[in-house]
């Protein structure tokens, strides 16, 4: 059951004249009797909310013994650091680089809260972050991958208008100076969006074009002297707003891994999150339905939407974060329960689904279940594997990047409206990818 700890502190009358703090912030964490490591399997929650409705046992949290915590990114205009989401991340010379994203800076979006973009790019170099220059305009939500000449930004959009975009951030050795270079222009403009890169071919997979969501697939060669994008064909389903992508290649052909995403409410037609992972192969230019993303440890559905997906090695594929499945499908398709309790003078129902909008916002982080544990799968065996949960993993919106066997998860959502400015660093190396329990 559910246990209290209780700290007592030395606040009250003093005999001696120093100063006392007579306000404190403070955590806690139950280790074993040496003091080395934290206790297994315990839930931290003030507001007594499990992580798993259905069976609390079956979501044990690993030890953060493979994570580094690196240094908060930072904020801007000597306001808090709040962290970011959807930002740009990429390395570049060795170097993490990190612009753009969108926060709630003054008030939370619960209490109305107006979104803010932001231009900056920040690199994190020995001593920390540093703030080397500004993006031609604040955005967010659009994508980034990283290449030997730099991290190539693309598209995204802020409170004014979608992009179509394409620039380049490359750093000197060291990071001291950032240079910006332009690219082609995506043939409209993109927001929502995956994008990845192998062997030279830069591609872009699904998101909003020009404003609407969209099933399309552009292709930019980099190795050629006149760049110019191309369309391949359109992937099969429906539109997937936010979803993920990875790129292998063996030198001549590519092989594309695309799953995740969403495509919002459409006329009366509910908001659809499909579960398949898709592939596209450069050489034939078709697509197939490969494999199905596992499902939860509860038997529910799963969606990467808003989550990761890395290329790890040659043939295995990291997927981690992203939104619950039945709690985001809930939410988005609210106003069609609305819609049709208001058609149907249902008030009972009407007072609750407006008492479940209003509410919404307003949960503890652990009530939204964001995905804590991360998948891998196999392209040669086709197997999916498991590395357990993570709390870091638990982002929607996160940056993400994989160098050697360091993977970094910058910022991100914890919640609808809330970031973190939190850097973690998992080292692949410690952990062992298991058989998926279902």
């Amino acid at each position: 059951g559910w246990n209290k700890v209780l700290l007592k502190l030395p606040v009250g009358a003093f005999r001696t004249p120093e100063a006392r703090l007579v306000k404190w912030m403070f955590t806690f964490v139950c280790v074993t009797p040496d003091g080395e490591r934290a206790v297994d399997g315990l839930i931290y929650s003030p507001d007594k909310i499990l992580p798993d409705s259905v069976n609390p046992y079956s979501k044990i949290v690993e030890p953060m013994t493979a994570w580094t915590k690196l240094a908060d990114l930072p904020g801007v205009d000597q306001r808090e650091a709040l962290g970011v989401s959807a930002p740009f991340a990429g390395t570049h010379n060795g170097s993490l680089i990190v612009a753009g994203g969108c926060n709630f800076p003054d008030k939370p979006v619960a209490e109305g809260g107006t979104k803010r973009y932001y231009d900056e790019v920040f690199l994190l170099g020995s001593e920390g972050w540093k703030m080397i220059g500004h993006l031609p305009t604040p955005v967010a939500y659009g994508a980034a991958v990283s290449t030997p000449e730099g991290v190539i930004c693309i598209g995204g959009n802020n409170a004014d208008r979608s992009m179509k975009e394409v620039i380049r951030l490359a750093v000197s050795t060291g990071g001291d100076v950032l240079e910006i270079d332009t690219l082609p222009s995506l043939p409209v403009t993109m927001d929502n969006m995956a994008a990845a890169y192998a062997d030279g071919q830069l591609f872009v997979a699904g998101g909003n074009a020009d404003g609407a969501p969209c099933r399309s697939l552009y292709h930019l060669d980099l190795r050629q002297t006149a760049l110019a994008w191309e369309a391949l064909p359109d992937f099969p389903g429906t539109c997937l707003v936010q979803p993920v992508l990875v790129a292998k290649g063996n030198g001549e052909t590519q092989q594309l891994y695309l799953a995740g995403g969403f495509q919002p409410i459409e006329g009366n037609q509910d908001a659809l999150l499909p579960t398949e992972l898709l592939t596209f192969d450069t050489s034939t230019r078709m697509w197939r339905t490969e494999s199905e993303l596992p499902s939860l440890e509860d038997g529910g559905p799963r969606t990467l939407t808003g989550g990761n997906a890395l290329l790890w090695g040659d043939h295995r594929i990291l997927y981690f974060g992203g939104v619950n499945y039945q709690k985001f499908a809930d939410a988005v398709n609210r106003p069609l329960r609305l819609k049709a309790a208001e058609a149907a003078a249902d008030t009972a129902t009407l007072d609750s689904l407006r008492a479940e909008a209003a509410q919404y916002l307003r949960h503890p982080v652990e009530w939204y279940r964001f995905n804590t544990d991360g998948l891998v799968y196999d392209t040669e065996t086709k197997q999916w594997n498991q590395l357990g949960h993570h709390e870091p993993f638990a982002r929607a919106g996160a940056g993400a990047v994989i160098t050697d066997q360091q993977v970094t998860v910058i910022c991100g959502e914890l919640k609808p409206g809330i970031r973190t400015p939190q850097v973690n660093q998992l080292d692949m190396s410690a952990v062992v990818p298991a058989p998926f329990r279902r």
